[in-house]
């Protein structure tokens, strides 16, 4: 937890993928951290935690969320949480509503379809092959993929990125991935109950294949008063193919500052 002695705004929490760990926002905690005491946690199930059986869903994630927050001494929070971390953030706001300031959800779906579902069953089954090599360039090319002719930012970087750290999993982080990647498919990911009348925005990238903006809309839809954001030349992985402007948009809405000037379309509630 990095502590703002003058914070402009409620402390912020990220919550990041499957196979992200509390170290993986380095980039935005350095500037979120200027307005805001930002908290990162190893949940049951990432980083340093020990692995979390799959049939613990996603309330049990939530509820985790909150003993994390209890253990700290913070009370109310911004939330941003991609993908995996979208769906167990959105969870948590319905859940604990009394700990939510602001709610924003990166590349969140309500459902996995059947194409997807296969996609990561046979991530799982290389995983449990122990074919890394292949897991790796397979798991890329889901999250980023280099055949895509659209203009995504950093592509190319991303990619690498992406391959040469599914290549240097250990066994641990694979079992943690594995458990991880079968919860997700296991369980449902949207719970249509309220979510609390608190800023909600929603962000996609325009060219995402695993949750597209329709996607966004779809749940955006869902939450009266929400927000969508569609950022431009990104796709899954924004915090990576546009880090700067991710940052920015983060620190605007959080903040209450117009989201005018970033490279997005916004629309909704007060736009």
């Amino acid at each position: 937890m990095l502590r703002q002695r003058h914070p402009r705004t409620a402390p912020v929490l990220l919550l990041g993928g499957a196979a992200q760990d509390k170290y993986a926002w380095t980039r935005q905690e350095t500037r979120l951290a200027r307005v805001a005491t930002v908290v990162t946690v190893d949940l049951p199930g990432w980083g340093g935690a020990d692995a979390l059986p799959a049939h613990h869903g996603m309330d049990f994630l939530a509820d985790a969320v909150r003993h994390a927050l209890d253990r700290t001494g913070v009370r109310r929070v911004n939330v941003m949480g991609a993908c995996y971390g979208g769906v167990i953030g959105l969870r948590f706001a319905q859940r604990h509503p009394d700990r939510i300031a602001r709610l924003a959800l990166v590349g969140t779906r309500r459902t996995l379809p059947r194409q997807i579902r296969e996609s990561l069953g046979l991530a799982v089954e290389l995983l449990r092959g122990h074919d890394t090599d292949q897991f790796a360039r397979y798991a890329a090319d889901f999250l980023a993929p280099l055949a895509d002719r659209a203009l995504i930012r950093r592509r190319g970087a991303v990619h690498r990125l992406l391959e040469r750290q599914f290549q240097r999993m250990t066994p641990g982080q694979a079992d943690r991935f594995v458990k991880n990647t079968e919860r997700l498919l296991r369980h449902p990911l949207y719970d249509p109950v309220p979510v609390p009348p608190v800023a909600t925005l929603f962000v996609h990238g325009e060219h995402d294949r695993f949750s597209s903006p329709g996607h966004g809309r779809e749940m955006a839809a869902a939450v009266p008063g929400a927000r969508m954001a569609v950022m431009e030349a990104a796709g899954h992985m924004i915090p990576l193919e546009r880090p700067e402007e991710f940052t920015d948009l983060l620190l605007r809405f959080f903040t209450d500052r117009p989201l005018d000037g970033l490279p997005l379309s916004l629309t909704g509630a007060e736009t």
